[in-house]
């Protein structure tokens, strides 16, 4: 555990522990305030390609988030020769995967859900403005914050959560204006987007795909679009992909909401909205309808 880190902050029980990294609690001994400390011994990596990411993660992750209230923040970044500690927000609410696996398979209304889209698409228009993608958007690295949890607005409907975007992990520099190109297989199976599986070059619209699936899961109860029995399966699904809406999962979504999912989930990256786009799609702007309904007819 590196000295200057020890000297600014108490470390605490680890909370998680990653493919590369432990995250602990820690407190800052100068305001007391509680953070987590994400450390990554990058010796033990032995990938060219893991290395790199490592090295760029907590400069790419506290380019992100400052002043981007739907990231996890980054505060402090400490390196020796062999370790990485990043200090970030402590976030103590589940992320959007258990969020959504607790409802049972209750699909999230719409006005809830756009809510939690619209921050997500909001997150990352500014990553991209500012050169990052991030590569690896899933509801696993989008955390909820408990506090919003299990409460209702003044008309006694769920109200939406606070979500945030963490983990840049897997995240690329295509430079300011997000308008470069990265390379390189990285993400979900699930999640990722035709352009990413087909090798070759591609932009920060792989995000958006990301983001759409995301939004079909919120939408269908935890169903996703693109499925399989082994990665290489859903991978192929995904080349093939062309989204659908069984009946029985989104009989009663919107058809704004479906054409959302259309124009995100797009094989064309050319006519795939961009995350500034997706803000000012219908079904965003009315909140998931949430206006529309609300409207004396």
């Amino acid at each position: 555990m590196g000295a200057e880190l020890k000297r600014d902050y108490e470390i605490g029980e680890e909370l998680g522990r990653g493919r590369f990294g432990v995250v602990r609690r820690c407190i800052s001994r100068a305001t007391g305030e509680a953070f987590a400390v994400k450390s990554v011994d990058r010796s033990q990596l032995a990938d060219d390609l893991d290395r790199e990411l490592a090295q760029l993660e907590p400069k790419l992750g506290q380019l992100a988030s400052a002043g981007n209230p739907g990231v996890v923040r980054v505060h402090a970044v400490y390196e020796d020769e062999a370790w990485t500690h990043t200090v970030m927000d402590l976030c103590s609410g589940p992320d959007l995967f258990e969020w959504v696996a607790s409802r049972r398979g209750a699909p999230v209304p719409e006005p809830v859900a756009a809510a939690i889209v619209a921050q997500i698409a909001q997150a990352l228009a500014l990553c991209h403005r500012r050169g990052v993608a991030h590569r690896d958007v899933k509801p696993d690295n989008i955390l909820v914050d408990a506090a919003a949890e299990d409460e209702e607005d003044a008309e006694g409907e769920e109200a939406a959560p606070r979500a945030r975007l963490a983990d840049f992990g897997s995240a690329a520099w295509v430079g300011v204006g997000g308008l470069g190109r990265a390379e390189g297989l990285v993400g979900t199976p699930h999640y990722v987007a035709p352009e990413v599986v087909a090798g070759g070059e591609y932009g920060v619209k792989a995000d958006v795909w990301s983001a759409g699936v995301v939004m079909y899961a919120l939408l269908s109860g935890g169903a996703l679009p693109f499925g399989g029995e082994s990665a290489a399966e859903v991978l192929a699904a995904v080349m093939r992909g062309s989204v659908r809406f069984p009946p029985r999962l989104f009989g009663g979504v919107s058809a704004a909401a479906k054409d959302l999912m259309r124009r995100m989930i797009c094989r064309e990256e050319s006519r795939r909205l961009t995350a500034e786009q997706v803000l000012a799609h219908p079904w965003i702007v009315s909140g998931g309808g949430a206006r529309a309904m609300k409207q004396p007819t």
